[in-house]
């Protein structure tokens, strides 16, 4: 049996407060970071021109948002100069073929700064939203408990669909 991904079926966001996590209030969205690989141009050797690759040791600078209807209690938390840190919580509803229909839990842990404090639009009768952006430095993300994505700028580590992309240089380097 196929299956569809077809729709997200509820979310659950919460933020690192002291030693412990507690719910972002009024949450609306989240965006988590896409990742860019930077490139190097390979050149000579034989080669006609020049070549870019992409070069996983160059991650270029990542971002995520949360977006919020507005700063009331631990939601200010998002902005922070300093140091923020987010679990977002959220599931797929995939549906069969047959009709079938189970949830892909989805979870990503996102440590940064906030990079824009948000003021915000206001219109008259209408509700307000506030897009925490974060300059992010650390991102994993689990799909059903597996690790697919992990990006940690500091340390360094890299995964993309579940593969160690740096394994071979840390190994090279008896690390």
């Amino acid at each position: 049996m196929k299956y569809r991904a077809d729709k997200v079926a509820d979310f659950f966001c919460q933020i690192k407060k002291g030693n412990s996590y507690v719910e972002i209030p009024n949450v609306v969205g989240f965006s988590i970071p896409d990742i860019t690989p930077g490139s190097n141009e390979m050149s000579g050797a034989g080669m006609i021109g020049t070549v870019n690759i992409p070069d996983p040791c160059n991650i270029e600078a990542m971002e995520s948002s949360v977006t919020t209807s507005d700063d009331s209690g631990d939601a200010a938390l998002l902005n922070d100069l300093y140091n923020v840190e987010v679990i977002l919580n959220w599931a797929i509803d995939k549906v069969g073929t047959d009709g079938s229909s189970e949830y892909i839990a989805h979870r990503a842990v996102i440590k940064a700064k906030a990079a824009v404090i948000p003021g915000g639009e206001v219109k008259k009768a209408e509700s307000t939203e506030k897009e925490h952006k974060l300059a992010t430095w650390y991102y994993q993300e689990d799909v059903d408990g597996v690790t697919v994505t992990l990006v940690d700028a500091l340390a360094p580590k890299l995964i993309i669909n579940g593969k160690d992309c740096l394994e071979k240089l840390h190994k090279s380097l008896n690390k």
